[in-house]
């Protein structure tokens, strides 16, 4: 096997020699991506012929197939994988297992290609990878030129198992303060049966944090930010994914205070329940969207200045007295309903409110971790998902974000063991036999002395004395 790889090998080398000596070296551009394609195609042929060759090894040690309970039923069944250097035509025999009474290919599992399967994980992971930043369609036309279908890359994306990221430092770190970002995005689905409506998902994301920094340029950054969203929108999980990380990150005894930023929602409020140093602060963008909107209801009666004093001032009686002026100067049941949301949303949170005002906490960020982090994939361009396409894209989204990167091995489905010794017996045996270089010994490259370009470089090489003195 080894002859035949090294006279593939000898041939791209003679290729490349002529290509350069036949004037293709004046466009370098156009010579260097020819000679990509032809390393392309000699690669492709080498992989095809081991594959044959250990093909053919199989087939003829029939007493270590015999201990198998292998027997052959057909030869030289044709199959196409699609691989970083293109389409492999593997062949491979196809064989009945006694022992286990089925019908398999040795070839395959040796090689690690799982049933049906015409995509290799090199080119599913980047196809898997790019789907979290761009539409499936362009996924395919980015990581495989082409070669398969928007189809093919959600079908891999579903198959893929959910990713975790572990904390970025050795052992338990020590910290006085944890800073946890929770918000929620809002995606579109596909609507059942072409019903009429839009239809949408909440998607939850709580972003685990040590802080805000400042920066000298003025720019704030969340410091050592870990994202966490579940897979089936299920807020419970999520917090104890949350909790979880808390736990094996940080020695939670040595935190003094673990401060919630949200706008106020009731999934938000129940996160970290059990944790005694919970403190739950209003999100500040939530808080004056809020204000903003009744104020301008009201436009004369200085209702931002006069709320933000009564919160300051932590005093409730005076929140109450303000609500009620605005209930009796209310016109029409439009104005009385937003007074009535505005003071049940108020009361309801005064407690996160008041902190947010009076304690020494930094500015939330959840508006723009949600719109970084999920909003950009997932709601902002016109778009219908399937539950479970936007779970699997959120999640993997977020294991990206978290540092994580997705590869073919952290794909690949749990390996069947039943034939892993016998595997390695074949790849044993196939790399067994010391390789002999000696057949590319003597060879010599011999050009057309004649052509023009030879005649050039000579002519140039005689005159180099006149042209550089």
């Amino acid at each position: 096997m080894e002859h035949i790889i090294l006279q593939i090998a000898l041939k791209l080398v003679k290729k490349t020699a002529e290509r350069a000596y036949a004037g293709e070296i004046r466009d370098i551009d156009a010579m260097t991506s020819d000679i990509l394609e032809d390393c392309k195609v000699t690669a492709i042929t080498i992989v095809e012929e081991i594959c044959k060759e250990m093909n053919i090894q199989i087939r003829k040690d029939k007493s270590a197939r015999k201990e198998q309970g292998l027997v052959l039923k057909e030869k030289d069944r044709p199959r196409e994988l699609l691989t970083s250097l293109g389409w492999l035509e593997l062949t491979r025999d196809y064989y009945r297992d006694k022992t286990q009474d089925r019908y398999i290919y040795p070839l395959d599992h040796i090689l690690g290609i799982p049933a049906y399967e015409r995509v290799g994980g090199t080119i599913s992971a980047r196809m898997v990878s790019m789907a979290t930043e761009v539409s499936y369609a362009k996924s395919a036309e980015i990581a495989s030129e082409g070669e398969v279908s928007r189809q093919t890359v959600k079908n891999h994306l579903q198959k893929a198992a959910a990713l975790e990221k572990t904390p970025r430092w050795e052992g338990k770190k020590h910290v006085k303060e944890i800073h946890i970002f929770a918000d929620e995005d809002h995606a579109h689905l596909q609507s059942p049966q072409k019903k009429k409506g839009k239809h949408s998902k909440t998607v939850p994301l709580v972003t685990v944090t040590e802080g805000v920094d400042t920066g000298c340029d003025g720019r704030h950054r969340t410091l050592e930010p870990m994202h966490f969203i579940d897979e089936g929108f299920d807020t419970k999980e999520l917090w104890k994914s949350a909790e979880g990380y808390l736990e094996q990150a940080y020695d939670l005894a040595k935190i003094e205070k673990i401060y919630i930023h949200g706008d106020g929602g009731k999934w938000i409020k129940n996160g970290l329940d059990d944790l005694p140093q919970v403190v739950h602060v209003m999100d500040g963008y939530h808080l004056e969207k809020r204000i903003r909107s009744i104020s301008r209801m009201f436009p004369d009666r200085s209702v931002s200045k006069r709320i933000h004093h009564a919160i300051t001032s932590a005093d409730r009686e005076k929140t109450y007295e303000i609500l009620q002026s605005l209930y009796e100067a209310a016109e029409g049941a439009k104005e009385l309903k937003a007074v009535s949301g505005f003071g049940s949303y108020l009361i309801g949170n005064w407690e996160e409110i008041v902190n947010r005002q009076l304690l020494d906490v930094p500015g939330s960020c959840t508006e723009g971790l949600v719109s970084h982090v999920l909003s950009e994939r997932l709601s902002r361009d016109p778009m219908g998902w399937s539950e479970k396409g936007l779970g699997k894209v959120a999640k993997l989204r977020v294991y990206i974000k978290n540092g994580g990167e997705i590869t073919a091995q952290e794909l690949k489905e749990q390996k069947d063991q039943t034939y892993s010794d016998y595997a390695d017996q074949v790849i044993e045996k196939a790399a067994s036999d010391v390789m002999d270089w000696t057949i590319i010994d003597g060879e010599r490259f011999i050009f057309d002395t004649a052509s023009g370009t030879q005649r050039a470089i000579h002519d140039i090489g005689a005159m180099r004395n006149t042209l550089w003195s």
